[in-house]
């Protein structure tokens, strides 16, 4: 909330409320197959636009996003949405993300 309040959103909660919605009944309703993302495509150029970009505008989020993003990765994987060698190249940048901090 607070990083949607940086940007000038005057009610944060409105915005995240419909997503989260989403995301738990998903979640519930599918399990591991409901995991999208650049994190379940294992999109490394993405998550590491991501990590640059926290680097930049809130640096105390990177331990937060590169913690969740290896739970999702190691989810996806063990679910077989997202393929071995995909998930090397992310966990190799969340690996420099997590020591550029």
């Amino acid at each position: 909330m607070d990083l949607l309040r940086s940007t000038g959103s005057t009610d944060p909660a409105a915005v995240l409320r419909p997503l989260l919605h989403a995301a738990l009944d998903n979640a519930l309703t599918y399990g591991d197959a409901a995991l999208t993302g650049p994190v379940a495509r294992g999109d490394a150029g993405t998550v590491a636009a991501h990590l640059r970009e926290l680097r930049t505008v809130s640096p105390d989020a990177v331990g937060a996003y590169v913690a969740m993003a290896r739970l999702t990765a190691d989810r996806a994987l063990a679910a077989g949405l997202l393929r071995p060698e995909a998930a090397e190249a992310l966990l190799d940048v969340l690996a420099e993300g997590a020591h550029d901090r």
